[in-house]
């Protein structure tokens, strides 16, 4: 079995303060809207931002000599981002969080300079994909979570299932227990992106192989932290601090532990059974975690090359 990994600075303050009680029940049915929107915009900007790697992606087929690295810059960092430096990775980040769609263009095509500075103007961005409307996209971001609230609404009114707009019912104790780190990592990283990796690369299983300790990584629990204190008679479980399958959410790193585990595994580079482009988005995606003061986690199926559903 194959697997869509990938790295991922995570907002666990907008996860505490926002989402989590959200799910619980608290507040109003439209308590979230604002997020929604903002993932709609920012899923149109990463759209944009991609199409203009991708584009760069097709010139460096056809043409001899262009310092293009696909695995990089289409499928590993977010947006479209060209250079090196933490500083100026960071940087980047933050700007096209700022952006809106019509300034994607202009940021993009300066990636493009920065590859090559003769490029200017040779690429253009794919044209080829679209995404769908707003109102499709903010549903399909909205579907999962409303679901979760459902069923702790239901579980507070002593039901023991929750009815999807469809009609089919799901067991709300056991959609409460399992889908909530997934789904709250999937929605975080709608507003904030990760990097994209594909394989066994997550950073918990390199250190397993390498028989190192994953000095900083803890389980996801804190991703449940509010809906375990609320809903104590549930059997939840136990999450292991790594990833186990499919669409999970592994080893997590609090906020302050994120510098100490990022130089661990630094220091430990030569025995971790990666690529050097592969230990390179994982010190990225930390790195970046660590400069805007988040935390960190790996994750599974968040995105899908084969799917078009890119960071």
């Amino acid at each position: 079995m194959g697997f869509d990994t990938s790295f991922h600075p995570v907002d666990l303050p907008l996860v505490e303060k926002r989402l989590l009680p959200f799910l619980a029940g608290h507040g109003e049915d439209d308590g979230i809207d604002d997020l929604i929107a903002r993932a709609v915009e920012m899923r149109a900007v990463r759209f944009r931002a991609k199409a203009w790697a991708l584009g760069a992606q097709e010139y460096a087929l056809d043409h001899d000599g262009v310092p293009f690295e696909a695995r990089l810059h289409v499928w590993g960092r977010p947006f479209f981002i060209v250079g090196d430096g933490l500083d100026r990775l960071a940087e980047d980040v933050r700007r096209y969080l700022a952006a809106t769609l019509d300034d994607v263009d202009a940021i993009a095509a300066e990636m493009v300079g920065r590859l090559d500075p003769a490029l200017a103007g040779r690429i253009e961005p794919d044209e080829d994909g679209h995404l769908p409307e707003d109102d499709v996209l903010a549903a399909g971001f909205a579907m999962p979570l409303r679901m979760l609230r459902g069923a702790a609404v239901a579980l507070r009114r002593g039901e023991r299932h929750v009815r999807r707009s469809d009609g089919r019912e799901f067991d709300a104790a056991r959609l409460l227990m399992r889908e909530v780190p997934y789904c709250v990592v999937e929605f975080a990283a709608a507003l904030l992106p990760g990097w994209m990796s594909r394989g066994c690369t997550w950073p918990t299983r390199l250190c397993e192989e390498a028989g190192l300790r994953a000095e900083g990584f803890t389980a996801p629990t804190p991703l449940t932290g509010l809906l375990r204190e609320e809903f104590p008679a549930l059997d939840w479980p136990d999450p292991p601090a790594t990833i186990t399958g499919n669409y999970t959410v592994g080893g997590l790193v609090p906020t302050d532990a994120v510098a100490g585990a990022r130089a661990h595994l630094a220091a430990h580079r030569p025995e971790l059974t990666c690529d050097a482009l592969d230990a390179q988005k994982i010190d990225e995606a930390m790195g970046v975690a660590e400069h805007l003061g988040l935390g960190f986690c790996e994750a599974t199926e968040i995105y899908s090359g084969m799917e078009g559903n890119l960071n």
